[in-house]
């Protein structure tokens, strides 16, 4: 018993150590990044950054030593094309940090290097002899996507998307699917393109026992999503008025929808992004920086996601227990909707948004692998 005990021990002390090297590994390459860069905006921090400090000046009233760096918005823009949670998180750290590119950045680059962590506690605490083979799979496949350390390296609101759809998948992976879909709201309150993580987090109720449970899940989900949004754009709403963030929203939801002008920055298709075609530039200086994506990993994650959504239109869920994949096939549908909806002009850095469904697909896969039908958690 006691040499069980011991081997149990070490087999966790090992799959730990391993993701705390998946998330050091990410924070080293960010910050290496951020810090290269300098004093100037990189790609469309511009935007964020100069209405996250319009926000804070004009509507919050905070008084700070502001900078202004190589270029500047007008000064009646404050990105309603989003919603304003990314913008928040900027500011906040302007607030404690100093309105410094580093600071705009940190909060990226910190959030990137905890989700190795945060899938890996997930899933080592399932309770399954291979959980903790699991959670390190999940923390490594994150620390091998290129894409998250670069987007993370700048601070743009996508790294703060992703971040929040990976608390989502943690938390549905344990089946606190109530708190999955309030940080999906969250997600949601980043970019619109969060949608996409809410119905991955509304697509595992499949995993409640009863009809009656999960249209009580999705009244309380509705119910959640509308009192986050009202909360964080409440601020907005007293400064602009309701009538104009209502208007900019609705405006939003047409630009998402709409084509950018030929000439822009390179764009593909959501499977382009898979496959690194026409990958966004972020920067020639002082190297390339490409939004780039582990093609191998994505393509076994939507291959599988592909095929649990098939298998669940038919009803074939039933004998499995199954949580990423529906992130996965989620944000991609959501994608799609947008692309088919008519804005060819998609950019290939939105897709780290699934880097943590694709991490969380391949712990997954490993468990089904092993006991036939995947996650073993708490049922609620």
């Amino acid at each position: 018993m006691r040499s069980r005990r011991v081997i149990l021990a070490f087999y966790y002390t090992a799959t730990l150590i391993i993701a705390l090297y998946a998330s050091y590994t990410i924070f080293s390459k960010s910050y290496s990044l951020t810090l290269a860069y300098g004093d100037t905006y990189i790609s469309d921090e511009i935007y964020y950054v100069d209405t996250s400090r319009r926000i804070l000046e004009n509507i919050f009233g905070v008084s700070i030593q502001y900078y202004n760096y190589s270029g500047k918005t007008n000064s009646d823009y404050y990105n309603l094309e989003h919603p304003p949670l990314g913008k928040y998180i900027i500011g906040f750290n302007m607030v404690v940090c100093g309105d410094r590119p580093v600071c705009w950045r940190l909060p990226g680059v910190i959030e990137a290097s905890l989700m190795p962590i945060i899938l890996y506690v997930a899933y080592a605490t399932l309770g399954s002899t291979l959980a903790p083979l699991a959670g390190a799979i999940a923390a490594l496949t994150l620390a091998s996507d290129p894409i998250l350390y670069r987007v993370s390296s700048i601070a743009i609101l996508d790294i703060h998307l992703a971040f929040f759809t990976c608390i989502s998948i943690a938390l549905a992976v344990r089946s606190r699917f109530i708190s999955s879909i309030t940080v999906a709201s969250l997600a949601l309150a980043v970019k619109i393109s969060g949608v996409g993580t809410l119905i991955g987090a509304l697509m595992n109720l499949y995993r409640l026992d009863s009809i009656r449970s999960r249209l009580n899940h999705i009244i309380v989900a509705t119910l959640i999503a509308i009192l986050v949004a009202l909360a964080l754009h409440a601020p907005l709403i007293e400064y602009f008025g309701a009538k104009k963030i209502i208007d900019e929203t609705l405006n939003a939801i047409r630009w998402h929808t709409t084509s950018r002008p030929p000439d822009g920055p390179p764009s593909s298709s959501p499977s382009g992004w898979i496959l690194n075609v026409a990958p966004f530039i972020f920067t020639f200086n002082p190297v390339p920086v490409y939004a780039e994506v582990n093609t191998l990993i994505h393509v076994i994650a939507l291959a599988f996601s592909l095929y649990i959504l098939v298998l669940g239109l038919f009803g074939g869920l039933r004998d499995y227990t199954l949580s990423a994949p529906l992130f996965y096939a989620g944000i991609m549908l959501a994608y799609w909707a947008v692309f088919i909806a008519g804005n060819r002009t998609l950019y290939s850095f939105y897709a780290v948004q699934l880097a943590p469904a694709a991490a969380g697909t391949m712990a997954e896969i490993l468990l089904l692998a092993w006991n036939g039908r995947g996650l073993v958690g708490e049922k609620s």
